[in-house]
């Protein structure tokens, strides 16, 4: 068995195991990967994924990312995707599974090598819900990053099955929320642009109302040219309410395989009294289920503080919104590996303060 490089000319090989891998989603892809390096340029984000193959075909692959935090002696590098936990490797639907533990001990042994190499001093990855093996299992119940000397840093995500009957899943919404949206539809229309109608003018009133609502541009130009790029080849779809012709709010979504994840969405600052988004929520499952999408990730549910996650209140009541839109809930396994027990110790005693001032918060507010 070889280990080989990710580089710009096997790009073509691994973005075709990607489709073939039951382990494997969107965000194996190396579109994901060039978003998730131009998204936060100031990390110096360096591609160092690489992939395993008998000669003939290929095994697996581990998408990895070396990022840099802070500076001078501060300088801190670590394996994450724009900041944030990057994803686990995916193997070849073939092995065996003997061979699939042989493989991934393979490849986390070569992980633990380039984090040598590069002075890594922690490893943050999480695994896909939206990957056929993990939905075909009937949602695992087991962390098995565990097994590979990571520490536990879970959290819950939602997920609604699309292989329902739309009624099914319209009774399944929170009573407030479908009457929002019967109000709604009465005003609002969609507009949804797809791989045969991409059309870059409407895109960029995206772009607009995406930094108008934030109050600020909030990541590079170029990450916006890599979305629309994933609408021409398939691999995005945008949404677009309208009221009285005028462009009010949008969502945008990957979609890949039979999955489809509610990612960046915004919604013009002076419509703020309108349920846009549970409005395009709904047309968004209806297409989804109408082209054959079976899962639909709403988004991670966050409903306190954790010692090594601490929800802002605006962030639980995202979640509580999501939650009314009906689906299940589902583990999303994360993992942390440190190499360094000093950066082990900081990072911890920096969680514990933060964690014991919001316990502390919480009281004084009680």
């Amino acid at each position: 068995m070889k280990i080989i490089q990710l580089t710009e000319k096997n790009h073509s090989l691994w973005n075709k195991f990607c489709i073939s891998s039951n382990d494997a989603w969107f965000w194996h892809t190396t579109q994901w990967m060039k978003y998730s390096i131009k998204h936060t340029p100031q990390l110096e984000g360096r591609n160092v994924s690489f992939l395993i193959s008998d000669g003939n075909r290929v095994l697996g692959i581990f998408p990895l990312i070396v990022e840099t935090n802070g500076m001078g002696q501060d300088k801190v590098h670590e394996f994450s995707f724009g900041g944030s936990f990057g994803v686990s490797p995916a193997l070849s639907n073939e092995l065996s599974h003997t061979k699939r533990n042989k493989i991934m001990r393979m490849m986390f042994d070569h992980a633990d090598d380039i984090a040598s190499e590069y002075n890594i001093q922690r490893m943050s990855i999480k695994s896909s819900v939206l990957s056929p093996n993990f939905c075909g299992s009937k949602f695992a119940n087991s962390n098995w990053l565990l097994r590979y000397g990571f520490i536990d840093t879970s959290l819950n995500t939602q997920l609604l099955d699309l292989s329902n009957n739309v009624t099914i899943l319209w009774k399944g919404m929170r009573r407030d929320l479908r009457k929002n949206i019967e109000r709604e539809k009465q005003k609002l229309t969609v507009e949804v642009m797809d791989r045969n109608n991409a059309d870059f003018g409407v895109f960029d009133i995206y772009r607009e109302m995406h930094a108008l609502a934030a109050g600020r541009v909030t990541r590079p130009l170029e990450t916006f040219d890599v979305m629309f790029e994933w609408i021409q080849t398939g691999k995005a779809i945008l949404f677009g309410a309208k009221y009285e012709g005028q462009f009010v709010g949008f969502f945008f979504v990957t979609v890949y395989k039979n999955g489809a994840y509610n990612g960046s969405s915004c919604r013009h600052p002076e419509f703020h009294e309108m349920s846009i988004g549970h409005y395009l929520r709904w047309e968004i499952v209806k297409w989804l289920k109408n082209h054959n999408i079976v899962y639909n990730e709403i988004g991670v549910q966050k409903y306190s503080a954790l010692p090594y996650d601490l929800p802002s209140a605006k962030e639980i009541n995202i979640s509580k919104a999501k939650s009314g839109l009906g689906g299940f809930i589902v583990p999303l396994f994360r993992g942390e590996k440190y190499y360094s027990t000093e950066y082990f110790i900081k990072v911890h005693t920096q969680r514990m303060e933060d964690y014991a001032a919001k316990l502390s918060d919480m009281d004084v507010k009680k």
